[in-house]
């Protein structure tokens, strides 16, 4: 042959592999596209305004504070951030404080997804965060949070949210919400720990007691604790609640025994000082089986924490995901909604959501704390688990943060979907019915918001 054919035969190749590569960007693009056309429900956020900090003059710095981020400059050997010690340094000292360990987190999906919101949300044109461009973004920042509902306000409509559900964990009593922007959560997790940390009679009141006696309740013993965690139910309902929330793994694992009521109430009765470590963990369960009887009673799915755990520290495998396994068994009626992958257990939480009708999936967190892992394994789910049991959520203390959360996920789903259509598992019509239910459809069809919210829903 030739040299002239063989160069020939060459440029044929290049050019084939070109258009299969132009080809396959066309579709990622076509599906991404529609993702941003999505009016987006997002399941899960712990949105704070900024005075819920306290008094503080929100730069650059505080936002990374409250952020996934801070967590990756601590694992790199940085130094933790301090809130009330930020507002006095400048920029250039906390480049030189900050910067060597921020630098080495470039990698990380924790930093990839924070630039996302910059760039989303301030036109950010840098692959990452300099002490030069921090200097620039600072006064942008420092004027928005002078006037944060409206900078929240602008924010959320560009970045294309319709509505956030809003787990406030750190206020778990309050129902006072904004509701042009949220969905009321109900965090149970005050009403499983209060039932084994009772205050020691004559010593001072918890923030669960001091709940309760508020709104008239006195609590003796265990039917009188019940009664008061209905009112609370009732109170939630009467404020149109969506849904409940355990993210109990952060302090216990998430087997819950079935402990019968009778033995329950004798523990109850026991001073909680004196009860062994055995002991609390079983009146705790006795309440989250409780809770899920209520859940049930009153129409409402419960979000769950599996997997990994946010911050520097602690007992990993308190979240496996298969810990539930005997809740899903027992309670067919209830509606649990695993999150976050399950990572690093995302196998055993793909097929849990595979067995069990009445398990559903949201990917809230998983493209923040592994890009990579969230394509391989939400790849691995939609080879398993019908696409109307998925939701998303942005799990963000700030706008800015949940705006990079967003655009992480679309990327990661668009990329997943482009894909499978291209070895022809899927069609585009299907790829954009699939988008169209993580990002919006399912959570107005599971959670039933139209008519717990009394709103339309387009």
């Amino acid at each position: 042959m030739s040299s002239v054919k063989i160069w020939s035969l060459m440029i044929i190749l290049i050019l084939l592999m070109c258009q299969c590569s132009n080809n396959k960007s066309s579709v990622y693009r076509t599906i991404r596209n529609h993702a941003d056309e999505v009016k987006v429900i997002d399941a899960h956020e712990h949105q704070h305004w900024p005075e819920e900090y306290g008094d503080h003059n929100f730069g650059f710095y505080h936002l990374i504070a409250a952020s996934y981020l801070a967590a990756d400059v601590v694992s790199a050997g940085g130094e933790g951030f301090n809130m009330d010690v930020l507002d006095s340094l400048s920029t250039d000292y906390l480049w030189d404080k900050y910067g060597e360990a921020l630098d080495y987190t470039r990698n990380t999906s924790y930093y990839g997804h924070f630039v996302k919101g910059f760039k989303q949300l301030y036109d950010f044109d840098y692959f990452s965060f300099t002490r030069e461009n921090i200097e620039e973004l600072t006064p942008a920042i420092e004027e928005n949070y002078k006037d944060y509902r409206r900078w929240f306000d602008e924010a959320f409509n560009k970045a294309g949210f319709e509505i956030m559900f809003i787990d406030q964990y750190w206020k778990p009593f309050n129902t006072e919400i904004d509701e042009k922007y949220y969905a009321l959560v109900f965090n149970i997790n005050a009403l499983i720990q209060a039932s084994s940390r009772r205050p020691d009679k004559g010593s001072e009141p918890g923030q669960f007691t001091e709940e309760a006696i508020r709104d008239g309740y006195e609590i003796n013993d265990l039917d009188d604790y019940l009664a008061f965690c209905d009112h609370l139910f009732k109170k939630n309902i009467e404020n149109k609640v969506v849904c409940l929330k355990n993210s109990q793994a952060y302090s216990r694992t998430l087997f819950y025994e079935d402990v019968p009521y009778e033995e329950a109430k004798n523990l109850f009765n026991k001073p909680s000082s004196q009860q062994s470590p055995e002991e609390s963990k079983k009146i705790e369960d006795f309440m989250f089986h409780w809770i899920i009887r209520k859940s049930i009673e009153y129409d409402l799915p419960i979000q769950i924490h599996t997997g990994y755990l946010a911050g520097n520290g602690n007992v990993l495998d308190n979240g496996q995901p298969i810990k539930l396994n005997n809740l899903f068994l027992k309670y067919p009626e209830a509606k649990f909604v695993l999150f976050h992958g399950g990572f690093p257990w995302t196998g055993e939480y793909a097929a849990l959501g595979k067995m069990f009708p009445n398990v559903y999936l949201d990917i809230v967190w998983l493209p923040q704390i592994s890009r990579e892992e969230a394509l391989q394994s939400l790849d691995v789910m939609f080879d398993c688990v019908p696409y109307n049991k998925f939701f998303w959520g942005g799990d963000c203390h700030f706008i800015e943060e949940s705006t990079g959360s967003l655009e992480y996920a679309k990327d990661v789903v668009s990329e997943v979907l482009a894909k499978r259509v291209k070895r022809e598992l899927l069609t585009e019509e299907v790829a954009f019915d699939i988008v169209d239910r993580i990002f919006r459809k399912n959570a107005i069809d599971v959670f039933k918001l139209e008519e717990k919210l009394d709103r339309k829903f387009r």
